[in-house]
């Protein structure tokens, strides 16, 4: 296996990707109510051999997982019901994943290819380069509407590391290849933040010596870097929350208000693992290396521990009264979804 793509492996073990859908525009924060963590929670098994690792999901009855372990089963749906692969051969090997609509939905794979599912099929519709490279990798995808979104990744340097940053916006029917001077790394997180309209974006640099991440704004067709770190127990990472982003900036979760990161919570534990996921400022589930925590907007609180250490988590998708885990146990080779639902009897 070339080295970069093990570099994207590498990658998908230790960060994790939010894929849920948009959710209504915060009130006041004083109106908000802190968070529900009453879950009824099951456990549903997709894969015994190739690692899931994306997951994004329309509705409760219309939840999408992918993996790039083979041709025949890298796909997987929830129809409210169950899961399950269609077995269709296709040269895809899917990256990322990304939608609108139960009828709109795109997946970013190597290759720079993209595909398109309409409600009935997918197919192929789009295969990118730059400055002649054809071996890109869209690791993740990102957008507000149709319209206007973005796949993003990277091409391998001249030692085989996914370092040469790519990002293909979407916008006008049309793709384009952002200039990404200034960014060498893999782009695994890229949002819009409603509250100034910037785009912020996360960017892992791979080496043989160590792996370090870096946080960048997007301003001006320019790129500002804002906050870097090497890799050790966590990394920085970037997150998405009702439309603003949010920084976790190693132990500590942050806004960006008037060009300053503004903390929102300062994380003691110390199983805190780099990953955040939330409906709004008093309804965030947080990864730790021994589970999943909650914060209400007052403390946190264990949801669940795994049952195996090693265990990660990928993805997620919220919804108003559900929510959905991508969980994998190292151990087992397992992949699994942990499917929360808000007790009723509230």
């Amino acid at each position: 296996m070339k080295k970069y793509f093990l570099a994207f492996v590498l990658l998908s073990f230790v960060l994790c990707n939010l894929g849920c859908k948009k959710t209504p525009t915060e009130p006041p924060i004083d109106n908000l109510q802190p968070g529900r963590r009453d879950y009824v929670w099951t456990v549903d098994t997709l894969n015994f051999y190739d690692t899931m690792l994306r997951l994004w999901g329309s509705s409760p009855t219309d939840v999408w997982a992918t993996t790039r372990g083979n041709f025949y089963e890298s796909i997987f749906h929830f129809d409210g019901n169950k899961w399950s692969t269609d077995g269709i051969f296709r040269l895809l090997l899917p990256y990322s994943i990304w939608g609108f609509a139960r009828n709109d939905i795109y997946i970013g794979g190597s290759g720079g290819k993209i595909w398109h599912y309409d409600g009935v099929s997918w197919s192929q519709i789009e295969v990118l380069t730059k400055d002649g490279h054809n071996d890109i990798v869209f690791d993740n995808m990102w957008g507000e509407t149709p319209n206007d979104f973005y796949a993003f990744g990277a091409y391998p340097d001249d030692q085989l590391l996914a370092n040469n940053s790519v990002i293909a916006h979407f916008i006008n029917n049309n793709w384009t290849m952002l200039n990404t001077d200034g960014l060498q790394g893999i782009v695994e997180h890229l949002y819009k933040n409603k509250t100034d309209q910037l785009i912020y974006l996360q960017v892992i640099k791979f080496s043989h010596t160590y792996d370090s991440t870096f946080i960048y704004k997007y301003e001006g067709e320019k790129y500002t870097k804002l906050y870097s770190t090497i890799w050790a127990k966590t990394w920085a990472s970037i997150s998405l929350i009702n439309n603003e982003v949010y920084f976790v900036l190693e132990n500590e979760i942050a806004k960006r208000i008037n060009n300053q990161f503004q903390t929102v919570l300062k994380i003691d534990n110390p199983n805190f693992y780099e990953c955040i996921w939330g409906r709004n400022s008093k309804d965030i589930f947080l990864l730790m290396t021994d589970g999943l925590t909650h914060y209400n907007g007052s403390d946190m609180e264990y949801l669940f521990h795994f049952n195996k250490s090693g265990t990660q988590i990928y993805g997620a998708a919220l919804f108003e009264n559900e929510v959905f885990f991508l969980v994998n146990e190292s151990q087992t080779n397992l992949s699994l979804i942990y499917h929360g639902k808000l007790n009723k009897g509230e």
